[in-house]
């Protein structure tokens, strides 16, 4: 079976909180006994390797980049003591040195030479995660992690133009990033493509713009982009004109990296897919998408990035299935069509279905979108589509009543459906008129084991059932989800108001773009050609 490998890079301290929460997701849903049947051929992503004493190691695909003083308690070599791989010839590690932080009790305990049940016992991780290192469970290889050197992470106005993202490429950071990137693709058998997280609207969009870029220049491979807006800055809640005042420039800055990002990926990606919690995500992230039976706290990245981490685990199932010969390429052909680069992303945690009801009465009754859109500014429409969606956990066996107990659901044609799969098919076809809706199913849930945050109503059970009585008495392990790229005219207006609120910036003002380098008649060019990219969405979608 081939790997069809992939090899994911992040930039920024936002992504690397989602990338944090997704390789979690990951790690904790390995089986080591070989006892469970896996869907996922976790080779995509994971790389076998071997350290300095001959053992095996099996860490992520993975290359990210962050500010220094960021890290905390993970060493910048990854955390696998002496790693060196014997089919990579990798260059001498450069050691940073990391002000000596004291791990917080999860971290203490999974590092501990006989470790407790962590699922079993409770963290106050709410109030002790500081950085995203605070609740990372695996280690990294020892090429993964690159520190921006120039630029502290305790400096908040720091590295906060795109331009300065952009020089930094061209330094001697990008030159060893890119020699790491290609040492990664040299090993590979059958490489997919590459998919591309990062902070959207700070000096980490250059830096993520810059190495797609190359990417594009130096491989002839699909590139999936993901750019991130945070859920909440510092400067959200100004309680002084002077705070506001600041607060308002802050804001431009991130629109304007967040202009130039969009404009440059329509450029040099295949897809890209705008994710954020809040539903604004232009100008302030806004009010925060609501989730049934979920509570989080929108201002802890802990949060927040739980959920953009779990979406995207379901989101790329469809890729990594070992059934399914889907591939990334597959998917960028399927969705921008006409020119339609970006796409928007939907998510549903959980998908809440009473634990004694069955999916054919769910989706009878239902009347209410069975998805949230993480996509700022974006209203998903219902109709003139193209989807991909994908479920997790629902079992066959809630699919419908057997014949002698079937009553009601007789008289429904989703009563002729063989299997889930069939099921949502035909409540896509009868809901989403003159749409094309591709369905992919997983049979296993979503794995929300410590230390995912525990953010979900008591009125769950521990697997994420609706309880159809009484008050939840444990730690939900698991959740039914589903999740979906969705792309169409309705995109146009998401465009149009980023388009909109970045014209009205006076853009001379903001003077530390032009200290880096952009000038007003090439931003204005970047307004121009965004507007152009609009109009690849006014015509109706044929299909």
């Amino acid at each position: 079976m081939s790997t069809r490998e992939i090899l994911t890079l992040q930039f920024g301290h936002y992504s690397n909180y989602v990338g944090a929460h997704f390789w979690n997701i990951q790690e904790l849903s390995f089986d080591y006994t070989g006892t469970i049947k896996t869907e996922v051929n976790h080779d995509i992503l994971y790389r076998e390797g071997q350290n300095a004493n001959g053992q095996t190691t099996y860490t992520p695909r993975l290359v990210l980049s962050d500010l220094k003083g960021s890290l905390k308690t993970l060493p910048a070599t990854g955390g696998l003591l002496q790693e060196t791989a014997e089919d990579f010839e990798w260059d001498v590690v450069e050691k940073i040195e990391e002000p000596t932080t004291s791990k917080n009790e999860y971290l203490s305990d999974i590092d501990s030479e006989n470790p407790p049940d962590t699922q079993n016992k409770k963290y106050n991780l709410d109030e002790t995660v500081n950085t995203w290192t605070d609740y990372l469970y695996p280690r990294f290889h020892s090429q993964t992690v690159n520190i921006v050197k120039e630029y502290s992470h305790s400096d908040n106005n720091g590295f906060d133009i795109s331009c300065m993202g952009r020089s930094l490429w061209k330094s001697d950071y990008g030159e060893t990033f890119s020699d790491k990137i290609r040492k990664y693709v040299e090993e590979c058998d059958n490489m997919q493509g590459f998919q591309v997280n990062f902070d959207c609207y700070d000096g980490f969009s250059g830096l993520a713009l810059g190495c797609i870029e190359h990417l594009t220049d130096e491989y002839t491979k699909p590139i999936l982009a993901h750019p991130m807006i945070a859920s909440y800055f510092s400067d959200n809640n100004p309680s002084s004109q002077e705070e506001r005042d600041k607060s308002n420039l802050k804001d431009s800055v991130r629109l304007v990296n967040i202009a130039l990002s969009l404009e440059e990926l329509a450029q040099h990606t295949n897809l890209f897919v705008p994710l954020c919690t809040g539903e604004k995500g232009w100008r302030k992230p806004g009010s925060p998408r609501l989730f049934e039976h979920v509570y989080y706290k929108p201002e802890l990245y802990y949060h927040s990035s739980a959920l953009l981490a779990a979406a995207m685990d379901v989101l790329s199932q469809k890729y990594r299935q070992k059934s399914n010969f889907f591939t990334m390429s597959d998917i960028c052909a399927d969705l921008t069509g006409y020119g339609r680069k970006m796409a928007s992303a939907s998510f549903q945690l959980p998908f809440a279905m009473k634990e004694s009801e069955y999916l054919i009465d769910y989706l009878n009754n239902n009347t209410k979108p069975l998805y949230t859109s993480i996509t700022p500014s974006c209203k998903i429409a219902n109709d003139k589509i193209f989807q991909l969606i994908t479920v997790k956990g629902v079992p066959e066996s809630c699919l419908k009543a057997p014949m002698d107990q079937a009553k009601q659901q007789m008289g429904l044609a989703a009563y002729r459906c063989r299997n889930v799969k069939e099921m949502f098919e035909l409540y896509f076809q009868a809901n989403n008129f003159l749409s094309a809706t591709n369905i992919t199913i997983c049979e296993k849930p979503l794995e929300v084991k410590t230390p995912f945050p525990n953010i979900f109503s008591e009125d769950l059970n521990k697997y994420g059932f609706v309880r159809d009585g009484g008050n939840m008495t444990e730690r939900i392990e698991s959740c039914p989800t589903i999740a979906g790229y969705h792309n169409g005219n309705f995109m146009a207006n998401m465009i149009e108001k980023l388009h909109r609120e970045t014209s009205r910036i006076k853009f001379e003002k903001l003077h530390k773009f032009k200290e880096e380098g952009l000038e007003p008649a090439e931003y204005l060019e970047v307004l121009n050609r965004l507007s152009e990219f609009k109009d690849n969405y006014e015509d109706d979608l044929e299909l």
